[in-house]
């Protein structure tokens, strides 16, 4: 072959190459925006059952129909088996930390830090789900604002 030959066979071939590695690459990234896509759309569903639960919590407590612990608790072992495939690390370990504080009612008694806990995870769904959380509090406080009637008392 001569040179004239091998120029024309590399200027056909070179941008079929390009062409064909710009589709894998386009490919790729449009494929994990369309996963990142679905988990965003299951993590605010998920999401929002948490803090249902929680407006849930506060609202009975005010009515009268205050949920046992055992009901407490096992709404929050159905959330934790629907959310730990989705959720980000930091959610877990906001949720995990607060299970902790409640396998030990008793040495955990303070409403402060149990609340300090709930919405703390709450703060770290919403950085997930690419929120912002500037005035909210160190750990979110100020999301529980609405819902606590003494919050001065509790929080100061």
């Amino acid at each position: 072959m001569n040179t004239n030959t091998i120029i024309t066979l590399l200027s056909i071939f070179l941008p079929l190459i390009g062409a064909a590695i710009g589709y894998l690459f386009k490919y790729s990234i449009e494929k994990k925006k369309e996963i990142t896509n679905e988990i965003t759309k299951e993590r605010r569903i998920l999401y929002q059952q948490y803090v249902n639960l929680v407006i849930d919590i506060f609202a009975d407590s005010k009515i009268g129909k205050a949920k046992t612990t055992a009901n407490l608790m096992k709404e929050l072992y159905d959330f934790y088996k629907k959310y730990v495939l989705y959720a980000s690390p930091s959610v877990i370990k906001a949720f995990s930390n607060y299970f902790q504080h409640i396998y030990k009612p008793n040495e955990n008694a303070d409403t402060k830090k149990t609340l300090e806990f709930m919405t703390k995870i709450m703060v770290e769904m919403r950085k997930d789900l690419g929120l912002k959380n500037d005035g909210l509090g160190g750990n979110g406080e100020m999301l529980m604002r609405a819902l606590i009637t003494d919050y001065d008392t509790i929080w100061k």
